[in-house]
Protein backbone atom coordinates (compact mmCIF):
# COMPACT_ATOMS: atom_id res chain seq x y z
CA UNK A 1 0.00 0.00 0.00
CA UNK A 2 1.06 3.44 -1.00
CA UNK A 3 2.25 5.84 2.18
CA UNK A 4 -0.03 8.80 2.53
CA UNK A 5 2.33 11.72 3.27
CA UNK A 6 0.11 14.83 3.13
CA UNK A 7 -3.81 14.92 2.67
CA UNK A 8 -6.24 17.74 2.88
CA UNK A 9 -7.84 17.72 6.37
CA UNK A 10 -10.91 16.66 7.63
CA UNK A 11 -13.77 19.38 8.36
CA UNK A 12 -13.22 20.86 11.25
CA UNK A 13 -9.58 19.93 11.34
CA UNK A 14 -6.84 21.89 10.75
CA UNK A 15 -5.63 22.34 6.73
CA UNK A 16 -1.40 21.26 6.69
CA UNK A 17 0.04 24.63 6.13
CA UNK A 18 3.82 25.03 5.72
CA UNK A 19 7.07 25.19 3.81
CA UNK A 20 6.37 21.82 2.61
CA UNK A 21 3.18 22.44 0.49
CA UNK A 22 4.37 25.55 -0.74
CA UNK A 23 7.26 23.75 -2.75
CA UNK A 24 4.68 21.32 -3.85
CA UNK A 25 2.35 23.89 -5.00
CA UNK A 26 5.12 25.49 -6.52
CA UNK A 27 5.70 22.27 -8.48
CA UNK A 28 2.84 21.21 -9.73
CA UNK A 29 2.24 24.69 -10.76
CA UNK A 30 4.73 23.94 -13.06
CA UNK A 31 3.73 20.75 -14.04
CA UNK A 32 0.50 22.49 -15.51
CA UNK A 33 -1.76 21.46 -12.41
CA UNK A 34 -2.31 24.86 -11.14
CA UNK A 35 -3.25 24.96 -7.51
CA UNK A 36 -4.36 28.02 -7.29
CA UNK A 37 -2.60 30.67 -4.53
CA UNK A 38 1.06 29.72 -4.11
CA UNK A 39 0.09 30.13 -0.04
CA UNK A 40 1.32 27.39 1.14
CA UNK A 41 -1.98 25.94 2.42
CA UNK A 42 -3.53 22.38 1.47
CA UNK A 43 -7.18 23.27 0.83
CA UNK A 44 -9.11 22.55 -2.03
CA UNK A 45 -7.20 24.21 -4.94
CA UNK A 46 -4.13 21.77 -4.00
CA UNK A 47 -6.46 18.72 -3.56
CA UNK A 48 -7.48 19.27 -7.64
CA UNK A 49 -4.51 19.97 -8.71
CA UNK A 50 -2.87 17.08 -7.09
CA UNK A 51 -5.91 15.34 -8.35
CA UNK A 52 -5.21 16.57 -12.08
CA UNK A 53 -1.59 15.58 -11.76
CA UNK A 54 -2.59 12.27 -10.94
CA UNK A 55 -4.79 11.90 -13.82
CA UNK A 56 -2.26 12.95 -16.06
CA UNK A 57 0.22 10.15 -14.73
CA UNK A 58 -2.03 7.49 -14.75
CA UNK A 59 -2.43 7.33 -11.09
CA UNK A 60 -5.78 6.79 -8.74
CA UNK A 61 -7.11 10.25 -8.73
CA UNK A 62 -7.56 10.77 -4.47
CA UNK A 63 -6.11 13.99 -4.19
CA UNK A 64 -3.22 12.50 -1.97
CA UNK A 65 0.15 12.92 -1.89
CA UNK A 66 1.99 9.40 -1.81
CA UNK A 67 5.68 8.14 -2.04
CA UNK A 68 4.34 7.81 -5.95
CA UNK A 69 3.55 11.41 -6.30
CA UNK A 70 5.66 13.10 -4.03
CA UNK A 71 8.71 11.06 -6.30
CA UNK A 72 6.87 12.25 -9.83
CA UNK A 73 6.18 15.52 -9.07
CA UNK A 74 8.91 16.74 -6.77
CA UNK A 75 11.59 14.45 -8.39
CA UNK A 76 13.49 13.66 -5.13
CA UNK A 77 13.23 11.05 -2.19
CA UNK A 78 9.96 11.50 -0.23
CA UNK A 79 10.23 14.42 1.70
CA UNK A 80 12.70 14.20 5.04
CA UNK A 81 11.42 13.78 9.11
CA UNK A 82 13.12 16.65 9.57
CA UNK A 83 10.52 18.77 7.09
CA UNK A 84 7.58 17.17 8.37
CA UNK A 85 8.17 17.66 12.00
CA UNK A 86 9.22 21.49 11.20
CA UNK A 87 6.13 22.28 9.54
CA UNK A 88 3.90 20.94 12.12
CA UNK A 89 5.68 22.70 15.21
CA UNK A 90 6.26 25.56 12.96
CA UNK A 91 2.30 25.84 12.50
CA UNK A 92 1.87 25.31 16.57
CA UNK A 93 4.00 28.35 16.95
CA UNK A 94 2.23 30.73 14.59
CA UNK A 95 5.43 31.81 12.76
CA UNK A 96 6.85 31.38 9.32
CA UNK A 97 10.32 33.17 8.14
CA UNK A 98 8.99 36.69 7.84
CA UNK A 99 6.36 37.10 11.11
CA UNK A 100 7.87 38.81 14.22
CA UNK A 101 5.95 39.06 17.86
CA UNK A 102 6.32 41.69 20.19
CA UNK A 103 7.55 41.31 23.71
CA UNK A 104 4.09 39.19 24.41
CA UNK A 105 5.73 36.53 26.95
CA UNK A 106 8.90 38.23 28.03
CA UNK A 107 11.18 37.02 25.16
CA UNK A 108 12.22 40.56 23.62
CA UNK A 109 10.97 39.27 20.07
CA UNK A 110 10.38 36.03 18.57
CA UNK A 111 10.47 36.08 14.75
CA UNK A 112 11.19 33.19 12.06
CA UNK A 113 10.02 29.62 11.41
CA UNK A 114 10.35 28.41 14.93
CA UNK A 115 9.99 31.65 16.53
CA UNK A 116 13.91 32.31 16.94
CA UNK A 117 13.86 35.16 19.93
CA UNK A 118 16.01 38.08 21.32
CA UNK A 119 15.74 36.90 24.83
CA UNK A 120 18.10 33.83 24.09
CA UNK A 121 20.11 35.56 21.89
CA UNK A 122 18.99 33.45 18.80
CA UNK A 123 17.91 36.93 16.62
CA UNK A 124 20.81 38.10 17.90
CA UNK A 125 23.47 34.98 16.11
CA UNK A 126 20.85 34.78 13.27
CA UNK A 127 21.41 38.87 11.91
CA UNK A 128 25.02 38.64 12.99
CA UNK A 129 25.48 35.99 10.57
CA UNK A 130 23.14 37.60 7.76
CA UNK A 131 24.90 40.80 8.14
CA UNK A 132 28.77 38.91 7.86
CA UNK A 133 27.78 36.76 4.37
CA UNK A 134 24.70 39.25 3.04
CA UNK A 135 24.50 42.81 4.01
CA UNK A 136 23.10 43.99 1.36
CA UNK A 137 19.79 42.34 2.47
CA UNK A 138 20.02 43.66 6.01
CA UNK A 139 20.21 47.14 4.27
CA UNK A 140 17.38 45.96 1.61
CA UNK A 141 14.93 45.13 4.73
CA UNK A 142 15.80 47.52 7.53
CA UNK A 143 17.22 50.28 5.90
CA UNK A 144 17.55 53.38 8.08
CA UNK A 145 16.64 51.51 11.14
CA UNK A 146 19.37 48.52 10.48
CA UNK A 147 22.22 51.01 12.40
CA UNK A 148 19.37 50.53 15.61
CA UNK A 149 19.00 47.21 15.54
CA UNK A 150 22.54 46.29 15.30
CA UNK A 151 23.36 48.70 17.88
CA UNK A 152 20.54 47.04 20.53
CA UNK A 153 22.19 43.42 19.60
CA UNK A 154 25.32 45.17 21.02
CA UNK A 155 23.97 45.92 24.72
CA UNK A 156 23.05 43.86 26.90
CA UNK A 157 19.93 41.80 27.62
CA UNK A 158 18.38 43.77 29.80
CA UNK A 159 18.55 46.41 27.45
CA UNK A 160 17.44 44.53 24.55
CA UNK A 161 14.21 43.35 26.31
CA UNK A 162 13.42 47.49 27.18
CA UNK A 163 13.69 48.31 23.46
CA UNK A 164 11.55 45.45 22.63
CA UNK A 165 9.14 46.97 25.37
CA UNK A 166 9.31 49.85 23.03
CA UNK A 167 8.43 48.47 19.90
CA UNK A 168 5.43 46.52 20.97
CA UNK A 169 2.35 47.30 20.38
CA UNK A 170 -1.02 46.48 20.89
CA UNK A 171 -3.63 43.86 23.68
CA UNK A 172 -0.52 42.13 25.34
CA UNK A 173 2.25 43.34 23.05
CA UNK A 174 2.15 40.93 20.34
CA UNK A 175 2.68 42.97 17.81
CA UNK A 176 5.49 45.43 16.62
CA UNK A 177 5.47 49.04 15.19
CA UNK A 178 4.87 48.94 11.65
CA UNK A 179 7.96 49.92 10.36
CA UNK A 180 9.62 46.57 12.20
CA UNK A 181 6.84 44.93 11.40
CA UNK A 182 7.90 45.53 7.19
CA UNK A 183 11.32 45.11 7.96
CA UNK A 184 11.13 41.44 9.59
CA UNK A 185 8.74 40.47 7.26
CA UNK A 186 11.00 41.24 4.24
CA UNK A 187 13.95 39.98 5.87
CA UNK A 188 12.48 36.77 6.03
CA UNK A 189 11.23 36.70 2.53
CA UNK A 190 15.19 36.40 1.50
CA UNK A 191 15.47 33.12 0.08
CA UNK A 192 19.11 33.19 1.36
CA UNK A 193 17.89 34.48 4.85
CA UNK A 194 15.39 31.56 4.97
CA UNK A 195 18.55 29.14 4.39
CA UNK A 196 20.16 30.23 7.53
CA UNK A 197 16.87 30.24 9.30
CA UNK A 198 17.04 26.38 8.45
CA UNK A 199 20.39 26.08 9.54
CA UNK A 200 19.82 27.58 12.91
CA UNK A 201 17.10 24.75 13.47
CA UNK A 202 19.37 21.90 13.13
CA UNK A 203 20.72 22.45 17.13
CA UNK A 204 16.56 21.44 18.16
CA UNK A 205 17.04 18.43 15.97
CA UNK A 206 20.34 17.35 17.48
CA UNK A 207 18.68 17.60 20.35
CA UNK A 208 15.26 15.97 19.72
CA UNK A 209 17.33 13.13 18.20
CA UNK A 210 19.28 12.74 21.87
CA UNK A 211 16.07 12.55 23.38
CA UNK A 212 14.28 10.18 20.97
CA UNK A 213 16.98 7.58 21.78
CA UNK A 214 17.37 8.12 25.63
CA UNK A 215 13.62 7.19 25.66
CA UNK A 216 13.78 4.48 22.71
CA UNK A 217 10.91 6.82 20.80
CA UNK A 218 11.35 5.40 17.05
CA UNK A 219 8.51 6.34 15.02
CA UNK A 220 7.44 9.65 13.47
CA UNK A 221 5.74 10.64 16.41
CA UNK A 222 7.96 10.08 18.83
CA UNK A 223 10.44 11.60 17.06
CA UNK A 224 8.50 14.61 16.20
CA UNK A 225 7.59 15.20 20.01
CA UNK A 226 10.96 15.42 20.87
CA UNK A 227 11.74 18.34 18.32
CA UNK A 228 8.86 19.91 19.48
CA UNK A 229 9.71 19.77 22.97
CA UNK A 230 13.28 20.79 22.16
CA UNK A 231 11.58 24.12 20.14
CA UNK A 232 9.20 25.05 22.85
CA UNK A 233 10.86 24.00 26.06
CA UNK A 234 14.41 23.49 25.41
CA UNK A 235 14.55 19.46 25.36
CA UNK A 236 14.02 17.70 27.98
CA UNK A 237 16.32 18.13 30.99
CA UNK A 238 18.14 16.16 33.83
CA UNK A 239 15.38 16.39 36.21
CA UNK A 240 13.01 15.52 33.42
CA UNK A 241 14.89 12.08 32.59
CA UNK A 242 14.80 11.28 36.11
CA UNK A 243 11.32 12.10 36.60
CA UNK A 244 10.15 9.98 33.52
CA UNK A 245 12.17 7.19 34.54
CA UNK A 246 10.78 6.65 37.56
CA UNK A 247 7.11 6.55 35.97
CA UNK A 248 8.31 4.15 33.75
CA UNK A 249 9.51 1.95 36.13
CA UNK A 250 5.92 1.68 37.70
CA UNK A 251 5.00 1.00 34.58
CA UNK A 252 7.00 -1.87 32.75
CA UNK A 253 6.31 -2.95 29.36
CA UNK A 254 4.85 0.25 28.66
CA UNK A 255 4.06 0.69 24.74
CA UNK A 256 5.57 3.79 22.88
CA UNK A 257 2.38 5.21 22.92
CA UNK A 258 2.29 5.19 26.41
CA UNK A 259 5.90 6.60 26.99
CA UNK A 260 5.46 9.16 24.80
CA UNK A 261 2.02 10.45 27.01
CA UNK A 262 3.77 10.13 29.91
CA UNK A 263 6.83 12.38 28.51
CA UNK A 264 3.85 14.82 27.57
CA UNK A 265 2.80 15.04 30.90
CA UNK A 266 5.78 15.69 32.79
CA UNK A 267 7.25 17.97 30.55
CA UNK A 268 4.22 19.69 30.93
CA UNK A 269 4.40 19.76 34.40
CA UNK A 270 7.62 21.32 34.22
CA UNK A 271 6.46 23.87 32.07
CA UNK A 272 5.72 27.27 33.93
CA UNK A 273 1.89 27.43 35.36
CA UNK A 274 0.65 29.89 32.76
CA UNK A 275 1.70 27.56 30.01
CA UNK A 276 0.94 24.18 31.56
CA UNK A 277 -2.46 23.59 30.30
CA UNK A 278 -1.18 24.81 26.61
CA UNK A 279 1.97 22.98 26.97
CA UNK A 280 0.33 19.27 27.74
CA UNK A 281 -2.22 20.02 24.81
CA UNK A 282 0.49 20.58 22.44
CA UNK A 283 2.52 17.60 23.87
CA UNK A 284 -0.51 15.42 23.81
CA UNK A 285 -1.58 16.02 20.39
CA UNK A 286 1.84 14.83 18.72
CA UNK A 287 2.04 11.67 21.71
CA UNK A 288 -1.08 10.70 20.55
CA UNK A 289 -1.62 11.71 16.82
CA UNK A 290 -4.74 13.92 17.56
CA UNK A 291 -5.78 16.83 19.67
CA UNK A 292 -6.33 20.62 19.53
CA UNK A 293 -3.47 23.49 19.73
CA UNK A 294 -4.65 26.95 19.99
CA UNK A 295 -8.46 26.35 19.21
CA UNK A 296 -7.47 23.80 16.70
CA UNK A 297 -8.31 20.46 15.93
CA UNK A 298 -4.91 18.70 14.52
CA UNK A 299 -4.66 14.86 12.98
CA UNK A 300 -0.62 14.35 12.88
CA UNK A 301 -1.58 11.63 10.06
CA UNK A 302 -2.35 14.61 7.88
CA UNK A 303 0.97 16.36 8.40
CA UNK A 304 3.16 13.03 7.31
CA UNK A 305 3.98 12.33 11.38
CA UNK A 306 2.82 9.09 12.07
CA UNK A 307 3.25 5.48 13.53
CA UNK A 308 5.63 4.47 11.30
CA UNK A 309 9.43 3.82 11.90
CA UNK A 310 10.99 7.46 11.31
CA UNK A 311 14.48 6.45 10.30
CA UNK A 312 12.83 4.91 6.66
Amino acid sequence: MARVYFQRARGGYRPVRGEVVRQVQVELKAAGSNPGEIDGIYGSGTESAIMDFQRMHGIEADGKITDEVWTRLMGAAPPAILDRCLQLTGDFEGHGFQKVAGNFDGAGLTWGIIGFTLYRGEIGRIMEEIRQNFPDLINQAFGDLAHELFEVLGKSRAEQIDWANGISIGPGKYRVKRPWEKAFKTLGSFPDVQAVQLRRVRPYWDIALRDAERFGLTTERGIALCFDIAVQNGGIDDDEERQIRRRLADHPGASERDTRILIADVVAENSSPQYMEDVRQRKMTIATGEGVVHGAWYATMDWGIAEYPWET
